[in-house]
């Protein structure tokens, strides 16, 4: 198959070159180049091609020879007479079959058959099934029939669904159709009290009819229950008269110390101190942030003086490495004087630093402008970077452009600082409103 495949793709290329095209597209042979460089692009296309045909023609003959079998193996069908029916309980099953009349035409036809009926025998052996299934799952958490003193559990089925069940209470002042018990702890007598319900179960049309006696008791108390219970006897006995009420200070020959009750909500006290440990993690990235940004800001509203002062001083005669230093040294000046620190200007004096130390001057112009990260100090850095290179012809005239540039930017700037501002200022201003409503509104409403 494989030879095959290569035999047909030196067909098809034959063909083109008769036709005056290149045996292969030259889009394909680009791809080609630039996923296989070191092979030959026509030779590693005309191997693919040959592998892919190769592939098409093996699914081609594998789905002919199904095809053939699947044919094949129909004319050799049986006609059929029974179809399996479903069980009782299960789902009408469909059957897609074929009809064919005396001239030998066949036609389609579903033929939809139901689920079997059960007889009188089969129906009361499930039912028999299903009520004992419906005994053990009524009860839910009680012991037995004969001792219940929870509520019970009354399924409205039995077998998955096979059959039916319908419960009728036949003592409705201990418990009602649901298995709730009506009689609270102590209207329950401690022998218990017997009711009845009525069961009747459905099976394939057939029914059949229980009566299941139970016997009612009051729910098992705890020894703190009874306690309780008795310490409840000697408050209602408590006199009302008097400003104060006396609290029994024994009882059951024990005695009794009364406390105010701790509220368990406050619970949620001890979940604060991870709170605040994860809001101050929380806070401090936030922090971090927020002076990036103030430092991009700072640097931003800085760069058309800096810029500005550097041209004047550029174009009063002066080298760019004398006009670095002489800035820089205002600057200490102006730090030694209690003024604040600067971004950039912090950027210019580690930059002066490393002149001092032997670093190349362009490569310290350089590093400063991917120190500062900021298009404009980049931009910065690069012309002074380029004027030793090339000369110092123009560079006061391209600074002195820059500099116009750089203070239209900051004009912007400070639009946009400004916008954003009045945006932070609609808050509050949404929050005084409220309250300037709320002391309108509220005395208003209660004047009602």
């Amino acid at each position: 198959m494989g030879r095959a495949g290569m035999w047909l793709v030196d067909r098809y290329r034959n063909l083109r070159r008769r036709f005056g095209k290149p045996p292969v597209c030259a889009r394909r042979v680009w791809q080609a180049r630039r996923l296989y460089p070191s092979e030959d692009p026509e030779a590693v296309l005309r191997e693919r091609d040959g592998e892919r045909i190769s592939r098409i023609g093996m699914v081609f003959l594998a789905g002919s020879l199904l095809c053939g079998a699947v044919l094949f193996a129909g004319r050799g069908e049986e006609p059929v007479d029974l179809l399996e029916r479903p069980e009782y309980g299960e789902k009408e099953t469909v059957y897609e079959l074929e009809v064919e009349k005396e001239d030998g035409e066949r036609l389609p036809v579903e033929v939809t058959v139901p689920e079997r009926t059960l007889t009188r025998e089969e129906a009361e052996k499930r039912m028999e099934e299903a009520y004992g299934e419906t005994r053990r799952t009524m009860l839910g958490e009680n012991e037995s029939p004969s001792h219940v003193d929870r509520n019970l559990v009354l399924p409205d089925g039995a077998l998955g669904g096979i059959v039916s069940a319908e419960w009728t209470s036949r003592s409705r002042e201990l418990f009602n159709d649901w298995g709730e018990i009506l009689k609270g702890p102590g209207e329950i007598s401690d022998e218990g009290e017997t009711g009845v319900y009525e069961l009747l179960l459905n099976c394939g049309g057939y029914e059949r009819r229980y009566e299941i006696e139970l016997t009612v008791y009051p729910p098992e108390r705890t020894q703190a229950e009874r306690f309780l219970e008795t310490v409840e006897e000697e408050l209602r006995r408590e006199g009302r008269e008097g400003e104060q009420f006396a609290l029994p200070k024994t009882c059951e020959g024990e005695t009794l110390t009364w406390f105010w009750r701790k509220e368990e909500s406050r619970i949620w006290i001890l979940g604060l101190l991870p709170a605040a440990c994860v809001l101050l993690v929380a806070r401090g990235r936030q922090q971090e942030k927020e002076k990036l940004k103030a430092r991009e800001r700072e640097m931003l509203l800085d760069y058309p003086e800096l810029l500005s002062k550097f041209t004047v001083l550029l174009q009063a005669g002066l080298a760019a490495r004398n006009v670095w230093e002489r800035m820089v040294m205002e600057y200490e000046g102006q730090k030694k004087s209690g003024k604040k620190p600067r971004y950039a200007y912090e950027e210019m004096e580690i930059t002066w630093n490393q002149m001092k130390n032997g670093m190349y001057e362009s490569r310290a112009y350089g590093e400063f402008g991917r120190r500062c990260g900021l298009h404009p100090y980049m931009k910065f850095g690069a012309l002074l970077e380029q004027n030793l290179r090339q000369g110092t012809t123009g560079l006061a005239l391209r600074l002195k452009e820059e500099a116009a540039l750089a203070f239209e930017e900051r004009k912007n700037l400070a639009r946009r600082l400004g916008e954003e501002a009045e945006t932070r200022l609609m808050l509050p201003m949404f929050l005084m409103l409220f309250m300037v409503l709320t002391v309108i509104m509220v005395p208003a409403f209660l004047s009602f």
